[in-house]
């Protein structure tokens, strides 16, 4: 699918106007941000009413992680530091808390992702969403909050950032809304190793045959169709999943078939080529089953060049510059066009 033709009228403007024009077709991140606080307390509203508190009672009896947050709400307190953020009660984990320069540093970086959520509302608003590796809550707490999503289920294995996002969603009249469960989601059900990094953004699942000299934790491990299950969600009311697992994203694919089969799902997925490769992966291996699954995706790097909205065919010539040494990764959006 190409772009629309550029009008001779188009190509009469400046290159200046022409990006004016542009940018006019492009939500500004900075009215949603504007948006958050007004729209916090509508649904915070919500939150409070009877069918929320049911639907919470309903989700602490299927998650015993979440029932016991409940009842010890401050575990880790030492390690968690709060703040407000964009008018939110926000808790952060401090993995350093008597190191102050970490602390001021990490807490520097404490901001909701308005750029991508903009980014992927054509194809992610609505319904309910599926955050896998949500952390504290940064991506599924602020598009609960704007709209985007209706309902929020959230999956975090490291202890210290599921406490944090249990108090978040808590804290700011979420409960009923957001679900957050402790766990990590792959390729198979049972437990495995969490090695705990120095960012709390960073941990990760370790594979089989992986080693490491870093603190590990023991976490219990789901496929997402088995977890689906036992929570009890309807698929036919989720329009977007999330996807951040550190290179466990092939993984997380080959346990999700009934979840992928729904074509009507989005996905926002990072792409880094350095966490698979850790794997023994290849791009070529997570790009194989995109390729089944979606029939279109959109590149959500901001500096990301040619069309914006691509076929699966071309994934491997879109994101060939995540190869180079020290690009980093890329989040894209993938679903499918009838």
């Amino acid at each position: 699918m190409s772009d629309d033709p550029v009008s001779p009228q188009a190509e009469a403007l400046s290159p200046r106007d022409r990006e004016k024009r542009v940018r006019r077709q492009v939500l500004e991140p900075d009215t949603l941000q504007a948006l958050l606080p007004l729209r916090a307390q509508a649904v915070a509203r919500t939150g409070a009413k009877s069918e929320s508190r049911a639907r919470e009672q309903q989700f602490a009896s299927v998650s015993p992680a979440y029932a016991q947050a409940v009842a010890a709400p401050d575990q880790f307190a030492e390690n968690i530091k709060v703040i407000a953020l964009d008018s939110l009660t926000w808790s952060v984990p401090l993995l350093a808390p008597n190191d102050p320069e970490a602390v001021a540093r990490y807490l520097k970086h404490q901001d909701f992702p308005y750029r991508a959520i903009a980014q992927t509302r054509e194809a992610g608003i609505g319904g309910a969403m599926i955050d896998i590796g949500a952390n504290i809550g940064r991506m599924s707490i602020s598009r609960l909050v704007l709209g985007d999503a209706t309902l929020a289920y959230c999956i975090e294995p490291d202890p210290l950032n599921y406490a944090c996002l249990v108090r978040n969603i808590r804290d700011n009249g979420l409960a009923g809304l957001a679900f957050p469960d402790r766990l990590a989601i792959g390729a198979h059900n049972g437990t495995v190793r969490l090695e705990r990094a120095k960012s709390p953004g960073g941990h990760r699942v370790l594979g089989e045959g992986m080693t490491t000299g870093r603190e590990t934790v023991d976490v219990p491990i789901a496929t997402l169709d088995s977890w689906v299950d036992r929570i009890g969600i309807d698929l036919d009311t989720v329009r977007f999943v999330k996807l951040d697992v550190q290179g466990g994203e092939v993984d997380v694919l080959s346990g999700a078939p009934r979840v992928l089969a729904c074509r009507h799902i989005a996905w926002q997925i990072e792409v880094d080529f350095e966490r698979l490769d850790k794997r023994g992966l290849a791009l070529e291996d997570l790009f194989a089953r995109l390729r089944q699954h979606f029939t279109h995706f959109v590149d959500l790097n901001r500096l990301a060049t040619g069309s914006r909205l691509r076929p699966v065919t071309a994934l491997a010539e879109a994101l060939a510059y995540v190869l180079q040494p020290g690009a980093g990764g890329t989040d894209v959006l993938f679903f499918t066009l009838s």
